[in-house]
């Protein structure tokens, strides 16, 4: 390790670690780990780490259990879904689920909202399109139902976010406008017939653990009273509802150490 990431994986209390592409970030988060099982002695069973996909929190596993010396990484190191999968399994009916619920893929997603979109189409409460143009109309509403959730928009207050952001001019061009307010529209059914089928979206996964604690005090302190340490991969790229998640559960604690780079961000 270099000098610059020794002295960053060192710092305790919230740290923030910006670096280019190629240069260790990873490798920080992982020695900022050791340094607080080893040095800080706190437990391995107590530390939370999360990243966006499968393959780069296996890989940060296999990077952290290398490092500790043991055969396997801790428990809660994953993605952030995975995470919110296990609050949610915890407690389904804090998002209106029971016990072994299912968990949609996007292709689930899209055909509820194929249905939907079809069922006002034919009420005449929506317009129709042509094959290939409705087609977009519904993998663009699906895309849109994910970010309303990503900005913790319910479905009771979808309409008016959307028209909001369209009177601010947040929202501008013809057709998304178009898209939005569909989206807006039939968010709250779709999220009636997932609940009705028993199953999750991916979105749902950190969407109602968030909104949970942001409103129940005891469940987010039963929560956050898990760990001593929240640790968080490719910083750059979490959206509101990741933020706010990791928020809760470091608020206690005050031990949030992201790695990324701002000049790679999505958002």
């Amino acid at each position: 390790m270099t000098p610059s990431q020794a002295d960053a994986a060192r710092q305790t209390g919230p740290v923030v670690v910006l670096a280019g592409a190629g240069t260790g970030k990873t490798k920080t988060l992982v020695a900022g780990i050791v340094d607080r099982v080893v040095k800080r002695r706190m437990s391995p069973d107590r530390i939370l780490a999360v990243t966006f996909t499968n393959k780069a929190a296996g890989e940060m596993k296999t990077r952290i259990a290398a490092a500790l010396n043991i055969a396997q990484a801790p428990y809660w190191v994953g993605t952030f879904h995975a995470h919110g999968r296990r609050q949610l399994r915890t407690d389904p009916d804090i998002a209106g689920l029971r016990p072994g619920f299912d968990v949609c893929d996007s292709e689930d997603s899209t055909k509820i909202v194929r249905r939907l979109l079809e069922k006002a189409i034919e009420a005449g409460v929506m317009n129709a399109d042509d094959g290939e143009t409705f087609r977009k109309r519904v993998k663009s509403v699906s895309s849109r139902i994910a970010m309303l959730k990503e900005n913790m928009v319910l479905p009771p207050d979808a309409v008016t976010w959307v028209e909001g952001r369209i009177a601010t001019d947040a929202i501008t061009e013809g057709d998304d406008i178009m898209v939005w307010r569909d989206a807006a529209a039939l968010y709250p059914a779709y999220q009636a017939m997932l609940r009705e089928s028993n199953r999750a979206d991916f979105a749902d996964l950190l969407l109602w653990p968030t909104v949970t604690m942001l409103r129940d005090e005891r469940y987010r302190q039963d929560w956050s009273g898990r760990f001593d340490c929240v640790l968080a991969d490719e910083f750059q790229d979490v959206n509101r509802l990741q933020f706010l998640w990791l928020k809760c559960l470091s608020k206690d604690h005050n031990e949030l150490f992201v790695v990324g780079d701002d000049a790679q961000s999505i958002l």
